[in-house]
């Protein structure tokens, strides 16, 4: 399996570098990071492909008027990517409480990805906006 998607793959090779047949774990993390703030920040239905790509959303969540607990979107969030992330084998999503915006909503995305036929641990922070934007840190 490929560190980078095929359209990363493309891009950077229309811009000259070179190809490289072992994966990098560095190279591996940074696109799926890139990838999962693409999935995470898409809302459902907005992808005429595919209706179920992306989340609910989650706009004015800290004024709950979107339905659904926590643990619900904690649910959602590990289905989706799950779906549409298949290089992060058995995708963990946990809420964290505290943090400094009682806006906000952090969740803690852990897994493993495979490099060199050995499944390496990712741990992932995760934060989701009162506006709704999502970003995710390594």
């Amino acid at each position: 399996m490929s560190e980078q998607r095929l359209l990363e793959r493309i891009s950077h090779w229309e811009e000259g570098a070179d190809y490289t047949a072992s994966p990098s774990a560095d190279t591996l993390v940074r696109s799926l990071l890139r990838h999962l703030q693409r999935i995470l920040n898409t809302k459902q239905g907005s992808v005429p492909i595919d209706d179920t790509f992306g989340v609910p959303d989650y706009t004015n969540l800290a004024g709950s008027l979107v339905p659904g607990t926590p643990q619900e979107i904690e649910v959602g969030l590990k289905q989706v990517i799950e779906r549409f992330e298949p290089r992060l084998k058995s995708p963990q999503v946990r809420l964290i409480s505290g943090g400094d915006d009682p806006l906000s909503l952090r969740f803690e995305l852990s897994g493993t990805v495979a490099v060199d036929d050995r499944d390496i641990p990712v741990h992932l922070s995760t934060v989701v906006s009162a506006n709704g934007k999502v970003s995710v840190y390594h």
